[in-house]
């Protein structure tokens, strides 16, 4: 075997190690194919070409009612967490900012600061409602019913984007940096803090749409066979 072909198939098994559960089955269907690919060179370009597999983060598709509940619970615990997390960076920029508003030595100074502890207030509140929506998974009597469960799982897939509050947050922080320094690369650090997030969400949303199909497909086989 030569080095070109060990390298091709080195990193189509390490895709396959790191796809996500989702995509386990695209990640072996393309690692199969390298290995049949004669040249080893066009084996390397299809190995490469593979890695996209690694961008795609998909969970294990739900095949029954019965994997609905637990589903739901990994999904209510990862916001409740997030929810937790999030809370963090408002609340400590904002507290730093607070005293910057006293301390300010302009109205420009001052403006910037008051900006960003609004948008901590915002970001902080919305983040502390969200916890405080979801129950604990163990407190809630919904995941007995899986048909029940498998809604309101439906309806936290469909919730409102939460991007918007990071919008905000890091515009106004953003924001206040430049109306300090009058530096415009606080701006562009903005700008690629805004990008990323937009591209996280967009892949969470096709993730949820799926999910969605999903449901809407378990639920329709079972009004079915009812």
């Amino acid at each position: 075997m030569t080095l070109v072909r060990m390298v091709a198939l080195t990193i189509s098994d390490e895709v396959v190690r790191w796809a996500s559960p989702g995509c386990k089955e695209w990640a072996e269907g393309l690692e199969r194919e390298a290995r049949v690919i004669e040249s080893d060179w066009a084996a390397l370009r299809w190995a490469i070409g593979s890695t996209r597999v690694l961008l795609d983060r998909r969970a294990t598709p739900l095949r029954s009612l019965d994997e609905v509940p637990a589903a739901t619970q990994k999904l209510v615990e990862m916001t409740r967490r997030s929810a937790g997390y999030n809370l963090a960076m408002p609340i400590t920029c904002g507290l730093i900012e607070l005293l910057g508003v006293f301390r300010a030595r302009s109205n420009m100074g001052r403006a910037g600061a008051s900006l960003v502890v609004l948008a901590s207030i915002l970001a902080g509140t919305y983040w502390l409602m969200e916890r405080l929506r979801l129950k604990e998974p163990w407190k809630d009597q919904i995941y007995d019913d899986r048909v029940a469960c498998a809604y309101f799982y439906r309806e936290q897939l469909k919730r409102f984007d939460s991007t918007w509050i990071y919008f905000s947050f890091w515009f106004c922080l953003a924001l206040n940096f430049y109306m300090h320094d009058n530096d415009v690369s606080y701006l562009w650090m903005f700008a690629g803090m805004f990008l990323f997030t937009l591209l996280v969400t967009h892949q969470r949303k096709q993730n949820n749409q799926r999910r969605i199909e999903e449901i809407d497909a378990l639920l329709a086989e079972r009004d079915g066979l009812g």
